[in-house]
């Protein structure tokens, strides 16, 4: 089976993936299961299935992968509850950090935004310059706060995508030849 990059386009492919196309495979290839398994993980073969494939054929495909799916999603549930529980803590923490800070914010701009209302749009450049340097204040003020957040959430993301990656090529890798088979490939 071959597909050409004027194909992908005229199905309505996206440029991401009009671009890897190109510059993988030229104008065109011969689709063989070589190909497929080779290559298939960095294309989206569930929406190029959904075109090139008659209804049951793709019906079948779908039926195949489905529990695939649900496979990798429940050996991943636990991963992401793991990560979340970590990360719980974390938010709470900048969040309970930032309430004062946005309160004090909040409170400071209320009497400018009251102001503002009552003299409307003629005013609302003198409300935005008075309002600058205090969002300026509460913005630098939650920048370290963030920086912690996200610094303690990276190493547990890491370890989330370190258990996840392998599961996910799994799947991937199924799912590539389940293309592949029901093409005939």
């Amino acid at each position: 089976m071959k597909i050409t990059l004027r194909d992908l386009r005229r199905m309505g492919a996206c440029s991401e993936q009009v671009t890897l196309f190109k510059s993988l495979f030229g104008e065109e290839v011969e689709m063989t299961r070589e190909k497929v398994l080779q290559y298939g993980v960095q294309f989206d073969l569930s929406w190029l299935a959904s075109k090139i494939m008659s209804e049951a054929l793709f019906a079948d495909y779908k039926s195949k992968r489905d529990p695939l799916f649900a496979d990798y999603k429940s050996k991943c549930a636990p991963l992401i509850a793991d990560y979340e529980s970590k990360c719980a803590p974390l938010i709470a923490d900048y969040e309970s950090k930032c309430a004062p800070l946005l309160a004090d914010y909040e409170s400071k701009c209320a009497p400018l935004y009251a102001d503002y209302e009552s003299k409307c749009d003629p005013l609302l450049a003198d409300y935005e310059s008075k309002r600058a340097p205090l969002l300026a204040e509460y913005r630098s003020k939650r920048a370290p706060l963030i920086a912690d957040y996200v610094s303690k959430c990276a190493s547990l993301l890491a370890d989330y995508e370190s258990k996840r990656a392998p599961l996910l090529a799994d799947y991937e890798s199924k799912c590539v030849s389940l293309f592949a088979d029901i093409l005939g490939l």
